[in-house]
């Protein structure tokens, strides 16, 4: 297309340059896909021809780096030919410059991350001539790089976090973080999927009392990785048997049922529920937890049930079907003004690809690495923490202290990240870059015993249970090359340990 498309005589040459712009957008954006999953790939910058002698298609990998600069050096050249900005909204979901800075931002952070940036344990991932595929000496100064690039995204959305109000005109955290995915095309949005079949997702996440499967399973590691109100983490690790320990400056209390409300809760609330931030209320379902039906009637509410005899329970009302075997479901992307029952779903939703939020982080991630006390990772990730509705470090009411090293920092980033970004498809890489998959992906997972119970207060449900278990090995960093494609080309390696 890139190639041919000057041969169009009848459109501008304005449009065909942002045509070929956009090509190259695409063409960066699905290199980044397959360099995220299988490494290192192989850059075909030039078209070969249908016709060219087949030992022309015998070609071998590209190492990271190359591939990077690649992606990098199409995108630098497709910003000269995007628009701006894209204004029209029959026009939206191309990609514009911001796009393309955003997938750079992206691509750098991931290139100077320690999967990739001096990782000896991939030593011997080379191509058959013996050429390295993944750096062996750390550069430091790609971190600086991928600030940047973060920095230069941030720079162009100045207006900040999406927010809303309350009825009285007071911020509301919750809605302000759950409705980013309902409130279609806002400000911190960069650029998303135009769908209306995000209803899909509701029927798998919504409550079978109510006409869906609550089949998206949450695990009671994310569960506890939620902070508290007072923005403290309330487990900081585990004890035989996925036993927590409990943080007790956080407040956090494992058993027993709550006799006052909260502000996001009920009386009789299991207390493991009761002064989370306002996040977890908007991304989980738990038992006994609220789920608004906006049906024919109006508005009404409905309460989860997973124990073992309840509406949602696998003896009760979910007998015969495959719901959630943790005892919670996904509640993010399920809209409180849906009706699952009668298959009304929200029908503006978009899948966002990048937001703002995401280059908040990016950005006080790589800051952390290469420059420790700039002044802009405390700013950043307490405007994340600001947004969320829980107190900052260092900075305004109820502050918590700041994380002493550069160490510790890296671990609240993380953790900030996990929760900001949950179910946004960055986990699962983000574990894999970190190189912590074999200690967080790995292993027994553990929900609450959903084969138990009679009520909302039975302490029998709520045991730590496993309700899955896990291997992660390191040849998971990457997946697997389909051996027709290393028949097709001899001199294509497989990835370690396939």
């Amino acid at each position: 297309f890139i190639s041919r498309v000057d041969e169009c005589m009848e459109l501008s040459e304005q449009l065909r340059a942002q045509y070929k712009a956009e090509a190259r957008f695409l063409r960066a954006f699905y290199y980044h896909l397959l360099m995220r999953q299988y490494g290192p790939v192989i850059i075909m910058a030039e078209t070969i021809p249908v016709d060219a002698d087949p030992n022309e298609l015998q070609i071998p990998r590209n190492s990271y780096d190359e591939c990077v600069a690649y992606v990098v050096s199409e995108l630098d050249e497709a910003m000269n030919s995007l628009p701006s900005k894209i204004t029209d909204n029959n026009q939206l979901g191309r990609p514009d410059q911001l796009v393309a800075k955003a997938l750079k931002s992206r691509v750098l952070l991931y290139a100077a991350s320690p999967l990739f940036n001096g990782n000896t344990e991939y030593a011997g991932f080379r191509n058959l001539d013996g050429k390295q595929l993944i750096a062996q000496n750390y550069n430091r100064e790609k971190w600086e790089v991928a600030a940047a690039a973060a920095k230069a995204v941030i720079d162009a959305l100045p207006g900040g976090l999406y927010k809303k109000s309350d009825a009285n005109g007071d911020f509301d955290p919750l809605a302000s973080y759950r409705d980013i995915y309902f409130d279609k095309w806002n400000k911190e949005v960069i650029w998303a999927r135009r769908t209306d079949g995000a209803g899909t997702w509701e029927w798998n996440g919504g409550l079978i009392q109510v006409g869906g499967y609550a089949n998206y399973a949450v695990t009671q590691q994310l569960v506890d990785a939620y902070f508290m109100a007072n923005g403290q983490s309330p487990i900081i690790g585990y004890e035989g048997a996925g036993q927590p320990v409990i943080n007790p400056a956080s407040g956090y209390v494992e058993s027993g049922v709550a006799t006052e409300g909260g502000k996001y809760t009920r009386p009789g609330i299991w207390n493991m529920y009761v002064n989370r931030e306002p996040r977890f209320y908007a991304t989980v379902t738990y038992n006994g937890s609220e789920w608004v039906w906006h049906g024919d009637d109006g508005q009404s509410v409905w309460y989860a049930e997973f124990f073992a005899t309840g509406k949602d329970g696998l003896q009760g009302g979910a007998r015969g079907q495959d719901p959630t075997h943790s005892g919670y479901a996904i509640r993010k992307y399920s809209s409180p003004n849906s009706d699952v029952f009668n298959r009304r779903l929200i029908p503006n939703a978009s899948w966002i690809i990048f937001r703002l939020g995401e280059f908040y982080l990016n950005y006080v991630e790589c800051l952390n690495e290469y420059d420790p006390t700039h002044p802009d990772i405390l700013k950043y990730l307490n405007l994340i923490r600001e947004r969320a509705g829980i107190p900052q470090y260092g900075n305004g009411p109820d502050a918590l202290p700041v994380p002493a090293s550069p160490d510790a920092m890296r671990e609240k980033i993380r953790a900030e990240r996990r929760i900001e970004l949950v179910f946004e498809t960055h986990r699962l890489f983000d574990t894999r870059r970190w190189k912590i998959a074999p200690l967080v992906d790995n292993g027994p997972m553990y929900g609450m015993d959903m084969n138990a119970g009679t009520s909302w207060a039975d302490p029998a449900f709520y045991r730590r249970r496993v309700f899955e278990t896990r291997t992660f090995e390191s040849k998971h960093y990457f997946w697997p090359i389909h051996q027709n494609e290393l028949d097709r080309n001899k001199m294509m390696v497989q990835n370690p340990g396939w």
